[in-house]
């Protein structure tokens, strides 16, 4: 089907507009023609100015056309395997003769498009590696999939359908193909993907080092380098620095991602490269087995340690010193007691002191410190922490990431212990119930309330339920009664609730202790009803021969603690363990577990489970925020952690000394334990004025600085220059352009074949202080991602099919199939108006002139 296109029809409208005027000018000619020779005139020149002017709209005769224009793009980029180069060469041939498409071009493409004649000769196309080969000449290490498209686009003629077969892996190492998705629907471009292998299948690369950003001289660094395999194999893996080994390690490597860590310490600062070696059975390439990374090297964290006895914290100090750090000790007032004092110090251990021994000038200190400053504390609890020269409500205290419980005893308590005195506790059991039944009492104080039932198969009042005030008489009662009968605790349960119900107290409090079965009950009901009553029931079981599951229960419906006594013995401990509890004393110096609640850096490798027991503790109330990352075996907050403004803080409920702690000193896990935490907390960097970087980013080097004033203000309107050293010839020298507030960049190519080190350094346009603080990079470029040989990314290949109407590894039939649609193709007329203006030209001339048109029409 045929239609007329015009451009535009301005040269139209002009001749309408211009005609009135044509016509009258005719009329009224001088020249002495005759009215039908003049009209004839008129005739001839109004046609002669309608064809110009229909030339002008430049018109174009459209037909419909299904002729295909195709063209075949092919990935001769390092990652695809050469068998299936040659694959896709044979494949585009067969292709090309079946479909006949009415134009074809073959092309080649990595870093850029190259044309060939044809298929076969892509093979003879001229490559560029690593710096050598003609300018002009493909880079096999580049693979630029959004320039191949865009430059393929741009190359098509607009009066047929317009294909593209895109052979690749899709493993982009420049530019991103997905933006190229709207430019190729909006040119109505189908693009037709088919899938590359891999240039190989056994092979083993190192994929990262995963360094951390900031090392520390002397610091136990765990270093993950991390493995690609495409088929699991045996592998040697090590780490070296410069000619030294630091660590290697013969493992089996599963297909995929592997990631392997060395421990290692770095005994020099400054700037250093660390290097990942992998030798692989079936390894493939070797291009990839090698990468180096950098870092730098901070000196040793310096921590400060106050405690009151200094000798006491010498393990403590040992310990750290062992793990790579810089202790100075002092006692609480020899400390500093400002902030400037306390800034060299990347972290402050204050052990086992109170409010009163370090002032509230050195607690205001330290606070400020954390918050403002960034620094790290460790606040180590011990007896000092507790009573009334504590921490509470001190700025210290606020800065701490859990508070300490109030000092004073429980006012409003009332206890009731009923103890099983049947014929099975006679003798030592029986002593030692009575033993910690006088222990608990001793532990009140004269505002509490307390009385005791003892029962066999009937309950008996032996302490009717009364304030403490004459302990002495309680004493005598508790002493005098003996063992008889059989047990039967739910008369005994059922007075305590009767004795507790109406009081009116806050805490109401049963200690039931039993060794033995008893009589059916429902007690269910009983116990929560007790609980219904706000009256909380603890159980104690004594030996096998006691209803465990039943005490247990009973704990439990009544909103208590169970315990299990395999021997009397332990039965005192139990009953001042609960009674502490329950007067809420701030500090217990009884043996606690240590039980880990949250899995966190500062407890990696540290096995608690075979930890000694502390021998005491400080209650603490962790807040809202805090991480509780260890806790005693009553469920007590023991270590907490909190970010707290720019620093951090960590409170250990016990000590870390040779009192409450003397049993760890020589567990395998103290000294890691405490170098862990410290590290937790303590200011990561120093580097509090130039932060200066070199990566490669977009292949290229990328130098950064981020200079900040001593107040960590911006360092705006600088022209730092840096010198680069490590290249072929002179070092370079060029000045970094700001690139935001305080921060500056340099962008360098990576130099062809560039495999040594780097060095990059400021040598002016700054002040020297900051030049100071920058210190000197290092940068390996790595080799380059082609050598990452991932599976094809089919997703993308399967999108850019999808989304501009063509299909993932297609059949040769759809390629050329129309799917509908029909190029137009344009047929200009202006040529043929241009000629008929020109005729009708002649024509005028030929009325004006001839003798014979004069004769015929009478002019």
């Amino acid at each position: 089907m045929n239609a007329l296109h015009v451009e535009t029809w301005w040269p139209l409208l002009v001749w309408l507009l211009a005609l009135p005027v044509v016509v009258a000018l005719g009329w009224r000619s001088t020249t002495a023609l005759g009215p039908a020779h003049r009209s004839l005139l008129v005739l001839v020149r109004v046609l002669l100015l309608g064809v110009v002017a229909a030339a002008l709209t430049r018109p174009a005769l459209l037909s419909r056309s299904s002729e295909v224009s195709v063209v075949y793009a092919l990935d001769v980029s390092s990652s695809v395997e050469p068998g299936f180069v040659e694959a896709a060469i044979a494949w585009m041939r067969r292709t090309n003769d079946q479909g006949k498409p009415a134009q074809a071009r073959f092309v080649a493409f990595a870093d850029r498009v190259r044309e060939a004649d044809a298929p076969e000769s892509i093979r003879q196309l001229p490559l560029r590696l690593r710096g050598r080969g003609p300018v002009d000449g493909l880079d096999p290490l580049v693979t630029d999939l959004e320039g191949a498209l865009d430059a393929i686009a741009g190359s098509f003629s607009g009066d047929r359908l317009r294909r593209v077969v895109l052979m690749t892996d899709g493993l982009e190492t420049r530019g991103d193909a997905w933006r190229a998705v709207e430019r190729l629907r909006a040119a109505n471009i189908r693009v037709f993907t088919v899938p590359a292998s891999v240039r190989a299948s056994s092979d083993v690369w190192v994929d990262a080092l995963e360094v951390p950003r900031d090392l520390r001289r002397d610091e136990p660094t765990v270093i993950h380098v991390r493995l690609r395999a495409q088929a699991a194999t045996m592998a040697r893996v090590s780490l070296e620095r410069g000619e030294r080994v630091l660590g290697q390690r013969r493992l089996r490597l599963e297909a995929g991602l592997n990631r392997v860590p060395f421990t290692i310490r770095l005994g020099e600062t400054g700037a250093v490269s660390l290097t990942a070696r992998v030798v692989a059975e079936g390894d493939q390439i070797g291009d990839n087995d090698v990468l180096t990374a950098n870092a730098t090297v901070l000196p040793r964290p310096r921590v400060l340690v106050m405690d009151p006895t200094t000798d006491s914290v010498r393990y403590l100090r040992d310990a750290l010193t062992a793990q790579g750090f810089d202790v100075d000790l002092a006692t609480p007032a020899g400390a500093p007691d400002s902030v400037e004092g306390l800034r060299p110090y990347d972290a402050v251990i204050v052990s086992d002191a109170n409010g009163e021994m370090l002032g509230a000038t050195r607690m205001t200190a330290l606070a400020t410190y954390v918050r403002d400053q960034g620094g790290g504390l460790v606040y180590a609890a011990g007896a000092n922490a507790y009573g009334e020269a504590g921490l509470r409500d001190s700025p210290l205290e606020r800065v701490l990431p859990a508070t300490f419980e109030a000092p004073e005893k429980r006012r409003d308590l009332a206890l009731v212990i009923a103890l099983d005195r049947s014929y099975s506790m006679k003798g030592r059991k029986l002593e030692l119930a009575k033993a910690a039944t006088l222990g608990a009492l001793d532990l009140l104080e004269e505002e509490h309330r307390f009385a005791v039932i003892t029962f066999d198969s009937q309950p008996e009042i032996t302490v009717p339920l009364a304030p403490v005030r004459s302990k002495r008489k309680a004493e005598d009662l508790i002493s005098r009664f003996t063992a008889s009968g059989q047990t039967n605790m739910y008369p005994a349960l059922q007075m305590a609730y009767r004795m507790l119900v109406d009081v009116p107290l806050k805490a109401k409090h049963v200690i039931l202790l039993s060794d033995g079965d008893t009589q059916p009950a429902d007690f269910q009901r009983l116990a929560r009803r007790m609980g219904e009553a706000n009256i909380t029931v603890t159980t104690v079981a004594i030996g096998a021969e006691a209803d465990r599951t039943l005490l247990e229960n009973i704990a439990n419906w009544g909103k208590g603690r169970h315990y299990y006594a395999e021997s009397a013995d332990s039965v005192p401990q139990i009953f001042l363990q609960e009674t502490k509890r329950l007067v809420n004393e701030g500090l217990r110096e009884d043996p606690v577990q240590a039980v880990v609640k949250r899995r966190a850096e500062a407890l990696r490798g540290i096995e608690f489970g075979s930890a000694p027991r502390l021998k005491g503790v400080v209650i603490t109330k962790p807040r809202e925020r805090a991480e509780v990352y260890l806790a005693t075996d009553a469920d007590a907050a023991l270590l907490t952690r909190w970010q707290v403004g720019l620093g951090k803080a960590a409170l250990f409920g016990s000590d870390l000394k040779n009192r409450w702690a003397a049993d760890w000193l020589t567990w395998p896990g103290y000294q890691k334990f405490a170098s862990q935490l410290v590290r937790e907390v303590m200011r990561r960097t120093t580097r509090e004025e130039a932060d200066f970087s070199v990566s490669v980013e977009g292949g290229q080097v990328l130098a950064r600085l981020v200079a900040l004033t001593p107040t960590g203000e911006f360092r705006n309107g600088l022209a730092p220059k840096v010198r680069v050293g490590g290249l072929p010839g002179e070092p370079l020298e060029a000045v970094m352009r700001q690139a935001g507030p305080g921060t500056y960049e340099l962008k360098l190519p990576v130099p062809a074949g560039q495999s040594g080190r780097m060095r990059f350094e400021l040598v002016g346009g700054v002040p020297a202080e900051l030049r100071s603080a920058a210190g000197a990079r290092e940068l390996t470029p790595p080799f380059p991602d082609e050598f990452r040989l991932r599976a094809p990314d089919t997703a993308l290949l399967q999108t850019l099919a999808t989304e501009t109407g063509g299909v993932f590894s297609p059949q040769p039939a759809q390629v050329f199939a129309t799917y509908g649609e029909a190029a137009s193709l344009r047929h200009p007329a202006w040529p043929w108006l241009l000629a008929m203006g020109l005729l009708l030209y002649l024509a005028d001339l030929f009325l004006r002139r001839s003798p014979w048109v004069r004769r015929r029409l009478g002019g």
